[in-house]
């Protein structure tokens, strides 16, 4: 499980790193390794790439406290849980705090840590995987069952969205699949637009990834021909004349 914790008391910050270091220790044979990164001020742990399972913070930087940069995470999109560490501020007594949260009295209790720690890992063993997309000013999250489509247009990647929104994130479509879970080897057959009949199936098996020029949810296939396979929106997709039978069956199993 990957945590962060941003305070920027550097003292305890070092401490909360300890103390879970020591609870990572415990956890060694058992739900394994806790990998703890490690924050001092806003803007760090507003721009860092990484989906964190849990967030331990206590802020107070320039008028902006720890409460308001969780509405700013949750207003990128960012769902992690957050564990507020009271000191100076009871954040208990914010208003309008987003869901999702939770509190801790400092100095922290090892006993109470080993509770939370309990509990984050129960959130996250209960989560749908989000993955991490980035446009030229900002990331995003998306889940398999979100996208319904996805194609590639010079550096970006256009996605269409399973409730009819649409996206776009700075990559080529073969670290686009990667990000999603694709079995990349970009020695092998699949990794140009041309290479149309080699067909890749996410680990989930609810995505399809046709040559290097679309991925695709099976759920939204609404019929598949020879040359093209059409998306529930009416989208048309190129697809080789060898692929139709095993997109048609996909497709069908996926919507029983």
């Amino acid at each position: 499980m990957h945590l962060a914790v941003c305070d920027d008391n550097i003292a305890d910050r070092k401490q909360m790193e300890r103390l879970l270091g020591r609870e990572s220790d415990r956890r060694l044979n058992t739900t394994g390794v806790l990998y703890v990164d490690s924050f001092g001020n806003r803007s760090a742990i507003l721009s860092t790439p990484m989906i964190y399972d849990g967030l331990f913070m206590d802020m107070v930087e320039d008028g902006c406290n720890a409460a308001e940069i969780a509405r700013e995470l949750r207003n990128a999109g960012n769902t992690l849980p957050i564990v507020f560490c009271c000191s100076k501020i009871n954040y208990r007594e914010e208003t309008d705090l987003p869901d999702n949260c939770f509190f801790m009295d400092k100095p922290i209790q090892p006993a109470e840590l080993t509770e939370v720690v309990e509990t984050l890992l129960t959130i996250k063993n209960s989560q749908e995987k989000r993955m991490e997309f980035r446009t030229d000013t900002e990331a995003f999250y998306l889940t398999e069952e979100e996208i319904m489509y996805a194609y590639p247009d010079d550096r970006y990647v256009r996605i269409h969205l399973a409730n009819g929104g649409n996206r776009e994130c700075v990559a080529n479509m073969l670290n686009f699949s990667a990000t999603l879970g694709f079995d990349i080897d970009y020695s092998a057959r699949g990794t140009t637009k041309l290479d149309l009949g080699f067909i890749r199936v996410s680990e989930s098996g609810l995505l399809a990834m046709i040559g290097c020029s679309a991925v695709i949810n099976l759920k939204y296939v609404d019929k598949v021909s020879a040359f093209h396979l059409t998306m529930t929106d009416g989208h048309k997709i190129k697809i080789a004349p060898s692929s139709k039978k095993a997109l048609r069956q996909m497709a069908a199993e996926m919507k029983e």
